[in-house]
């Protein structure tokens, strides 16, 4: 028989991070997915044609036209952006060219994990609950975000966060605007929290076990840089923030100076568990990118730098100052911006952008003022650090291949949400401070969804 202490004991082992893992993002999530009946102007058409093409068609090139079929969903659905004209929906026949951007599958450079697992899922859901096949294509996104809140939850008490700051940070991660977004329309992005999770698992595994997890960092690499290429992020600052500690161990770079020393440092005790764990994440992920981006160049039939979509971000030439300024972008993941969210109340939107850039640099920064060398007190300033020369990266890249001024977008950093957030978490000691914290965290919940499910969408 159940006793009252066990019921007691069940409802604070699981209530709440059921509550705040799966219940509320679902019902986010899904009431965007609901409501928004277009196209979102995020790509997300181009996203959709490559889930419904792999299968039948093949993996797409750049160059190649969007599927007809797609076409004739764009026609009839319509996209959310003003000004874009198509087709009639009763068209005998769609031609890719009497489409925008004369109807290029610009998508094709992204890697296909994230469009080979969402396929046969979609089809499944598509005949469960009959949303078509777009909505249940979108479904995809609530899986995902999901799995990426219930592993950070794990992550989180693995460390040792207390539970109350643990699910104030489960709440702004899975009903932030930009993570609700990016999980209810069909894209890659949709993976990231979840990609994320898994590059914090792999650390934490190693942190707590005391060993090299160097063979899952291996395929979390693999799955970070197949999913979509800027999700190395975490992988790449994570697995040089724990080559940076066991070389601290070690006597720092000096070790590189002679064959002796680096043998020595590899096979010190602490490079073998942060060293080679760090060491496979690099390596793996970013291995994989550069093998994908060659793989893309050598199969399309058109360069990037000339796609037809991209030629109304051309018109700006790129210099130092706004790749700099593109590259700070990258501490909103949060909130951010490209959403429709952030046109509703604009007032509210900054508000909450302004709070949620605000905690998350000076939760990761405090670390430097901690005279206690804790994990968090490490990985914080070499996140703020890494997330900043990442953006850098990203826009000399972007004006390398497709040939337009840097726009690192907000999103491109959400596969960094449970990295930033559960650093935030780990950093308040104290329980007053936890409670203040935890209150404000649930506010902030409160007024984005409050937000969101306020903003109007079509």
């Amino acid at each position: 028989m159940l006793s009252a202490g066990r019921l007691t004991s069940f409802f604070k082992k699981w209530w709440l991070p059921l509550l705040f893992c799966v219940v509320l993002p679902t019902a986010v999530v899904g009431n965007v997915i609901q409501r928004h009946s277009q196209f979102s102007p995020i790509d997300e058409q181009a996203h959709f044609d490559y889930v419904e093409r792999l299968y039948s068609h093949g993996l797409p090139a750049v160059g190649d036209p969007l599927m007809e079929s797609t076409l004739k969903e764009i026609a009839c659905r319509g996209t959310a952006l003003p000004g874009i004209v198509t087709p009639p929906c009763d068209s005998a026949t769609f031609t890719a060219k009497d489409f925008p951007g004369e109807g290029f599958q610009y998508e094709a450079q992204q890697p296909p994990l994230y469009y080979a697992v969402a396929a046969p899922i979609a089809k499944v859901m598509e005949k469960v609950v009959g949303l078509g096949t777009v909505g249940s294509a979108r479904l995809i996104g609530v899986l995902l975000l999901i799995g990426g809140l219930l592993l950070s939850w794990h992550v989180a008490m693995m460390m040792k966060i207390p539970r109350l700051t643990s699910l104030a940070g489960i709440a702004v991660m899975g009903l932030s605007p930009t993570v609700v977004y990016y999980s209810a329309i069909v894209n890659n992005d949709s993976a990231a929290v979840l990609c994320g999770a898994l590059v914090c698992y792999v650390a934490a595994l190693a942190h707590t076990k005391q060993r090299s997890y160097k063979k899952y960092a291996l395929v979390v690499g693999v799955v970070c840089a197949f999913t979509k290429s800027v999700f190395i992020l975490p992988a790449v600052i994570v697995g040089l923030a724990m080559v940076a500690v066991s070389l601290h161990s070690s006597g720092g770079v000096g070790v590189f100076r002679s064959k002796t020393q680096l043998k020595t440092w590899w096979q010190h005790s602490l490079t073998k568990i942060y060293g080679h764990t760090g060491v496979s994440l690099v390596a793996s992920s970013m291995a994989c990118t550069f093998v994908w981006t060659m793989v893309v160049r050598i199969y399309a039939s058109i360069p990037l730098s000339e796609l037809p979509t991209f030629e109304v971000l051309r018109g700006t030439k790129a210099n130092l100052g706004n790749v700099l300024e593109e590259a700070t972008h990258l501490l909103s993941p949060l909130t951010g911006l490209y959403h429709p969210f952030q046109y509703w109340n604009q007032d509210v939107f900054e508000f909450l952008n302004t709070i949620a850039l605000v905690a998350i640099v000076a939760g990761c920064a405090a670390g430097v003022f901690v005279a206690t060398r804790q994990w968090w007190a490490v990985l914080g300033p070499l996140v703020l650090l890494g997330l900043f020369i990442g953006g850098i990266a990203m826009g000399v890249g972007f004006w390398s291949i497709y040939h337009f001024a840097p726009t690192t977008e907000p999103r491109y950093a959400l596969s960094m949400v449970p990295v930033l957030v559960l650093i935030l978490c780990a950093g308040i000691q104290r329980a007053t401070a936890q409670k203040v914290f935890a209150l404000g965290a649930f506010a902030f919940s409160a007024m984005s969804v409050w937000m969101i499910i306020q903003t109007p969408l079509v």
